[in-house]
C-alpha cells in the first residue's frame, strides 16, 4: 500500500472532520466528496476551492473513483449496506457511528469484511478523547488492575441542533431511533479501555419528555444499559439527546484503583483531564495528557479525537502493525449493548445474552433479524421508537425545523462581511401607518422572535435566545423595531454602538418578517442603523451576513455598504452576488477598511 492513502468521503454535513484530516494529513490525499444534496456538495466546493476533488451525487459513480479507501459519515442507519458495497468492490472503510441497524446487517457486515480482506475502521472518536485514551494506557500498564466496575456517560441536549441534524423530516433516522440506540459514545471508551467483551445487558428507557416533543423526536429521552463483561465486571452507561444538561464522563474502577476524566461541571479540562487514584498514590494525581500529534491535532472536534480517530485508522490501511484502531468485532461489542438493551426493555427489564460475533455459530442465529424502528428495512419485525408506543407529534413541528434547518447551516460557512462610513442618512419614507421605535421591554422579545423565526433563531426560540443574542448590549437604546399600522413589529435591526467596547459600530440581528417583505423594510432598516451611528460618533460599522439571504444582500448594497474581503472565497462568492443582482462593479475593501479588488462583472 501507498504511503499516502487515497481517500473518499461520503456525506459531507458530518464528513468534514475527515474531509479536513484527508486534506490536510501526511498520510492521506482527498481524492472524492459524494453526497446525495446539491447543497452540502456546494458548501464544501466553496470552502475546499480545490480543483483536483471530484465531487459526486451518485455513490455508485463515486465507488467507480481511483481510492483506496471510503469514509462513511452518512445516516448512521444506512452505514453497514454502504460499507458493504465497499468492500466488495475491493475498498477500506472507515465508518462513522453507528456500525448498522439490524443484527442482520450485522451479520452481513462482519462476512463482507472477512471475504474482503479489507480494513474496517469504526470511528468512535470518544474513544480516543485525551482523558479516555489515556485511560487505556494507564490500564494497559497495570494502573489499576483488573476491571471490576465502570460508567460512560453521554448526554447531549441536542434540542438547538436539532433542526440542523434531522431537516425537518419526520422519517429522519434520529427521530425514529429508540433510546438506547445511539449507545457506543458511552459504551465504546469503556470496551476500548479494557479490551473486555460485553456478554449480558439490562436496558432501562427513560420517559419521553416536552423536550423530545419540541424536536420531534419519538423516542424516550435517554437510557441506561446495565452490562456484564466477559469477566464478570460491570459496566453502566448512560446516554442521550433530550436531558436538559450536558455530560461527558468516565469512570474506571479496578482490583487496584479507580481513574476517571473530569467532570464538565467542575471545569478543570472536562474530558482532557485524567485522575488516577491506586493506593500507591495516597492523594490523587491528576493531569491533562499530551497526545504525539496534539500540535496538528488541536484544529479538530471532539477534543483533537477526530484527528487520531483518522490517523490510526489510515495507519491500518498503510499496513502500520501499531495503529490503534478500531475493527469491525469491536465495534459491535459497542454496539449490540444498546441494540440489544432495548429488546431487553420490550420484554420487562429482563437481561439479554449479547452473542459473540467472532463466532460464526453465534452470529448465524441471528441472519435473518431485521428487527428495528424502519418499516423498509424491518418487514413484519418494525418495532416502536418508544416501548410503550409512538408518540403522536404534530406536523407543524417538523414543518417548523424544516423552515429553519437549511438558512441555519449556510450561516455556519465564515458569513459574508460589509462594511460602511455612517453618514448623517435620511430615513426613506415608510408605508403609510408603519412607525419606527425601540425596544420597550419583555413584551416585544415574543415580537423578535417571530420576524427572526426564518432561520436566524432556531425553531422552538425562547426568551433565552433573545438574551443570548443580546448579551452585553443595550437593547433599549440600540435595538429598533418597524411597527405597522396596528403597531405590531414586522421588522428588527440592532445597531450596536460598541460591540465588543471598541469603538466601532456593529450591525446584529436583521430580519423583516415574511409577510413584509418587498415593502423597502430593509432599506429602511439599514438608513436606521447608519443615521443610530452617525448620531452617536461611529466612524465605522460592520455586520455579516449569508449568501442565501438575497433580500438583505440587496438591501445592504443598495444602503451602501461595501463588501470586505476578508477569506479565500469571498471574491467567488460576492461575484455570485454581483450576478444575481446584475451589478457592474463592487469595490472590495480589506479588514483595515482600505480599498482592495475591484470586481467586475462582464455579462452587464
Amino acid at each position: 500500500m501507498s504511503d499516502i492513502i487515497k481517500i473518499g468521503v461520503l456525506g459531507a454535513g458530518r464528513g468534514q472532520s475527515m474531509i479536513q484530516y484527508a486534506s490536510k494529513a501526511e498520510n492521506a490525499k482527498l481524492v472524492a466528496i459524494c453526497d446525495y444534496s446539491d447543497f452540502q456538495i456546494e458548501r464544501v466546493k466553496n470552502k475546499l476551492n480545490d480543483d483536483s476533488i471530484t465531487y459526486y451525487t451518485s455513490f455508485d459513480e463515486f465507488l467507480d473513483h481511483d481510492m483506496d479507501a471510503v469514509v462513511l459519515a452518512n445516516f448512521a442507519t444506512e452505514h453497514a449496506p454502504f460499507a458493504i458495497k465497499c468492500l466488495e468492490k475491493g475498498l477500506n472503510v472507515i465508518s462513522e457511528v453507528l456500525p448498522c441497524q439490524t443484527m442482520k446487517e450485522a451479520v452481513e457486515l462482519c462476512e463482507a469484511v472477512e471475504k474482503s480482506g479489507k480494513i474496517y475502521a469504526y470511528a468512535e472518536n470518544y474513544c480516543y478523547m485525551p482523558a479516555t485514551y489515556e485511560m487505556k494506557k494507564l490500564y494497559k500498564a497495570g494502573a489499576v488492575g483488573e476491571f471490576e466496575y465502570g460508567e460512560g456517560e453521554y448526554m447531549h441536549n441536542c434540542e438547538s441542533i436539532w433542526d440542523l441534524i434531522t431537516f425537518g423530516e419526520e422519517s429522519h433516522w434520529r427521530n425514529n431511533m429508540y433510546a438506547t440506540f445511539y449507545c457506543t459514545h458511552s459504551i465504546g471508551p469503556l470496551i476500548h479501555i479494557t479490551g473486555l467483551r460485553p456478554v449480558s445487558v439490562t436496558g432501562f428507557e427513560m420517559p419521553f419528555n416536552a423536550r423530545m416533543a419540541r424536536m420531534g423526536a419519538k423516542a424516550g429521552n435517554a437510557a441506561v444499559e446495565m452490562i456484564t463483561l466477559e469477566n464478570g465486571a460491570i459496566v453502566k452507561s448512560l446516554h442521550g439527546v433530550g436531558c436538559s444538561k450536558d455530560s461527558i464522563w468516565y469512570s474506571v474502577y479496578g482490583s487496584d484503583g479507580r481513574m476517571e476524566s473530569a467532570r464538565e461541571d467542575a471545569k478543570n479540562g472536562d474530558f482532557g483531564r485524567v485522575y488516577l487514584n491506586n493506593p500507591d498514590n495516597f492523594s490523587v494525581k491528576s493531569y491533562e495528557p499530551v497526545g504525539e500529534y496534539d500540535d496538528i491535532a488541536k484544529e479538530f472536534g471532539h477534543g483533537n479525537s477526530d484527528f487520531y480517530t483518522m490517523y490510526h485508522a489510515v495507519e491500518a490501511i498503510k499496513g502500520n502493525p501499531d495503529a490503534d484502531y478500531i475493527d469491525v468485532c469491536e465495534a459491535l461489542d459497542m454496539f449490540l449493548p444498546g441494540l440489544l438493551g432495548y429488546r431487553s426493555i420490550l420484554n420487562g427489564g429482563i437481561p439479554v445474552a449479547i452473542p459473540n460475533f467472532r463466532n460464526k455459530e453465534e452470529r448465524e442465529a441471528f441472519r435473518n433479524d431485521t428487527a428495528c424502528t424502519d418499516p423498509k428495512v424491518a418487514g413484519d419485525m418494525l418495532i416502536p421508537s418508544y416501548s410503550k408506543g409512538n408518540p403522536e407529534i404534530p406536523q407543524e413541528i417538523y414543518d417548523g425545523h424544516k423552515k429553519t434547518w437549511k438558512p441555519r447551516a449556510q450561516a455556519q460557512n465564515k458569513q459574508l462581511k460589509l462594511l460602511v462610513f455612517p453618514k448623517d442618512k435620511e430615513i426613506p419614507a415608510l408605508p403609510e401607518g408603519y412607525t419606527i421605535r425601540t425596544y420597550q421591554g419583555e413584551e416585544d422579545i415574543p415580537h423578535w422572535i417571530r420576524i427572526c423565526n426564518n432561520g436566524l433563531v432556531r425553531y422552538g426560540a425562547d426568551n433565552s435566545s433573545f438574551t443570548n443574542c443580546m448579551e452585553n448590549i443595550d437593547v433599549y437604546t440600540d435595538c429598533f423595531f418597524i411597527c405597522n399600522e396596528e403597531n405590531l413589529p414586522v421588522a428588527t435591526i440592532t445597531a450596536v454602538r460598541k460591540y465588543p467596547d471598541t469603538g466601532k459600530g456593529l450591525v446584529h440581528m436583521v430580519s423583516v418578517a415574511d409577510s413584509e417583505r418587498g415593502k423597502g423594510l430593509g432599506t429602511a432598516l439599514c438608513a436606521i442603523a447608519e443615521k443610530h451611528f452617525f448620531d452617536n460618533g461611529v466612524e465605522i460599522a460592520t455586520l455579516t451576513t449569508d449568501d442565501h439571504r438575497i433580500p438583505a444582500c440587496k438591501s445592504y448594497l443598495k444602503a451602501g455598504w461595501v463588501p470586505v474581503n476578508h477569506d479565500t472565497d469571498m471574491v467567488l462568492r460576492w461575484t455570485r452576488v454581483m450576478e444575481r443582482f446584475g451589478i457592474k462593479e463592487l469595490q472590495m475593501y480589506t479588514e483595515e477598511c482600505e480599498k482592495d479588488v475591484l470586481l467586475t462583472n462582464e455579462k452587464v
